[in-house]
């Protein structure tokens, strides 16, 4: 559960996300950087020995569990081959959307055709649909939905276990980060877009590394803490600045966060020394609103800022803690 002074924390908004993922994506055609090499590949045999392939592209598809059908959509880039073990992008939508509209309003398939990796994008449950953070007996255990589509993709697909990352907008970066608590190890860094919360009570002492996107002009989740209150999403959350160093003191990083202008309108909040290689890393949107930086703007949820793409700046992160991670492993 997330919660700050006793108050549920619920991020999102409902339908206006839902308005997000039907907008195509605005992508830049290039990096803001050369990507970090790949980090070396470790899979199950099994699951990787080149036998009947999966379609490339884009599918639907369902899964059973937790007694119910569950829905996602699953992107195979071109260059699958079924031998080589390939990282995994768990992409959650927010409050009111699905995983077709956050795969569009992402741009992850896209760049996951570039850079070679897959991209598994679930959706929620409930009306509006949403992920269950607030553990509701009315909406089903999506944790345990998660751990049950990520093993089903592994035993299919030729993934990199130690690869395998998670990246949510606004209740889904919520929901990431209550993932990464829930199950430790699983997942090697997160990306949290709108909504930075770090869970009161977090189930591991390992470290996580973050990086993270926030406008200071988002009413729907406000930057500097307060009431959630857009559609039907109610609670309160902590302010950015102080989920950072909560997150920060949880990975044993430097007390003092270093700063820096990347743009015009973009400046970013960064804890490093941290255990294990891990970093926590804020962009911090000035003027934003309740937008994935470098997507197609939506009126309704603010400004979306061009200066940055956070597709990139979150796929550039999650290379690198890979090598960092398989680094400090040999």
């Amino acid at each position: 559960m997330f919660a700050l002074a006793g108050l549920v924390v619920v991020s999102g908004c409902s339908g206006a996300e839902n308005d997000a993922g039907t907008a195509a994506t605005a992508r830049k055609t290039a990096a803001a950087g050369s990507s970090p090499a790949a980090a070396t590949p470790r899979a199950d045999a099994n699951a990787c020995d080149g036998g009947a392939l999966p379609d490339r592209g884009d599918s639907r598809r369902t899964l059973h569990a937790g007694g119910l059908d569950r829905t996602y959509s699953l992107h195979i880039p071109a260059g699958y081959d079924g031998t080589d073990p390939l990282p995994l992008v768990l992409n959650l939508h927010g409050f009111g959307s699905s995983g077709a509209q956050q795969a569009a309003y992402s741009g992850f398939p896209a760049l996951a055709d570039e850079e070679n990796f897959l991209v598994v994008s679930p959706d929620g449950a409930g009306t509006p649909r949403q992920w269950n953070i607030r553990r509701q007996s009315s909406l089903p255990d999506d944790v345990a939905f998660i751990g049950e589509l990520l093993d089903a993709l592994e035993r299919e697909l030729c993934i990199d276990h130690e690869r395998v990352f998670v990246a949510g907008m606004s209740n889904g970066a919520a929901f990431a980060q209550q993932l990464a608590c829930a199950m430790p190890g699983r997942f090697v860094a997160v990306a949290a877009v709108n909504a930075l919360v770090y869970p009161l009570a977090c189930g591991t002492v390992l470290p996580v590394a973050i990086i993270a996107f926030h406008g200071t002009e988002d009413v729907c989740v406000p930057f500097d803490g307060g009431s959630v209150t857009c559609g039907s999403a109610r609670g309160a959350v902590p302010s950015v600045e102080e989920s950072a160093q909560n997150w920060a003191r949880h990975n044993g990083c430097s007390s003092t966060a270093s700063r820096a202008r990347i743009t015009d309108h973009v400046r970013t909040i960064a804890y490093s020394e941290c255990d294990e290689e891990t970093a926590v890393v804020v962009f911090v949107i000035e003027g934003g609103g309740h937008t994935w930086p470098g997507a197609t703007p939506v009126g309704r949820l603010g400004a979306t800022t061009q200066e940055v793409d956070a597709t990139e700046q979150i796929w550039q992160f999650f290379v690198a803690q890979a090598n960092l991670s398989a680094t400090g492993a040999d």
